[in-house]
């Protein structure tokens, strides 16, 4: 979990100077940095709650209120295609970074 938050921040700084180049510059490479860097935050922030036993928190903890265990629920279930999302955006924001650099070399 320590290693998620760790890796969390420096994905939240890049994804906030992407939106910084982007209202810059205005251009695809841009928007590709800044959502791609987005869409990593977004992968990595589920897998925060991914690493909790979510089955075990649904049927232990009966006294939690709904929207938790609702949240557990859904993180649990859609926990593939959100790690996917961060994979892919990783990669758009470094083919995106590649591209901007190359153009205004």
């Amino acid at each position: 979990m320590i290693w998620t938050l760790l890796l969390i921040a420096p994905c939240a700084a890049l994804a906030a100077a992407g939106v910084l180049l982007w209202r810059r510059w205005r251009s695809v490479e841009t928007a590709m940095i800044a959502l791609g860097f987005a869409a990593t935050v977004v992968g990595l922030a589920s897998a925060l709650f991914a690493t909790y036993r979510t089955h075990a928190v649904l049927s232990e903890v009966t006294s939690a209120p709904q929207s938790q265990r609702d949240t557990f629920f859904i993180v649990a279930h859609y926990h593939f295609p959100l790690a996917t999302l961060g994979l892919l955006g990783i990669w758009a924001a470094a083919a995106g970074t590649l591209w901007h650099v190359g153009r205004h070399r």
